[in-house]
């Protein structure tokens, strides 16, 4: 009961239209890509809750909203928008959700990706699997779904995915459900880790 609690809860995901075909139909938390993040925070709330990634270059800034936000459906939520925009047009979204064991992941990955795919408008969907750069021995996997709305080569997407990390990379196993701008992706793609 409590999965199925669990399930229905990450799944409060509001979608404007009977078949979405639009990331801004999308909700993370309630926020939704193409928002201004100062519709939420003032500009000192989010300088204070910037996340520090560390990409290859800096063109676009993460921020970790949980630091100012009750979140409800998520453990965290990181909110990214293009560098020096004044405005802080959210251009990426992710929420993130602990899991105790990768079958657990798994279902629930499956049962979201089962409402996306009622839900929108998917041009392809990928299945992947291949390990974490997070974790330099290599073991650490990441098993996903990128849900694509546009035809190759948007990299528009939404995107499931669980991070299998090995005990021995001190990092906690996690379910990560991502709406991210062809524009994002495509930067997110070219510059993991320094």
């Amino acid at each position: 009961m409590k999965k199925l609690f669990l399930i229905l809860i990450l799944l409060l995901i509001t979608v404007r239209h009977s078949i979405a075909d639009n990331l801004k139909d999308f909700e993370i938390e309630g926020i939704i890509i193409g928002e201004s993040l100062l519709d939420y925070a003032t500009e000192e709330e989010i300088q204070s809750i910037n996340a520090n990634f560390n990409y290859k270059t800096d063109k676009f800034v993460t921020y970790r909203f949980e630091k100012i936000h009750n979140l409800k459906q998520y453990d965290k939520l990181n909110v990214s928008v293009k560098k020096d925009d004044r405005k802080y047009i959210i251009v990426g979204i992710s929420g993130i959700y602990y899991y105790e064991n990768l079958e657990e992941c798994n279902s629930i990955k499956k049962e979201i990706q089962s409402y996306i795919k009622k839900e929108f408008k998917i041009n392809e969907s990928e299945e992947t699997k291949f390990p974490s750069s997070y974790d330099k021995t290599g073991k650490s996997m990441i098993y996903g779904i990128q849900n694509y709305l546009k035809p190759y080569p948007s990299l528009e997407s939404i995107n499931i995915n669980c991070y299998d990390f090995t005990k021995e990379s001190k990092l906690r196993a996690n379910l990560k459900v991502s709406v991210n701008t062809h524009q994002f992706m495509e930067f997110i793609v070219n510059n993991r880790g320094k």
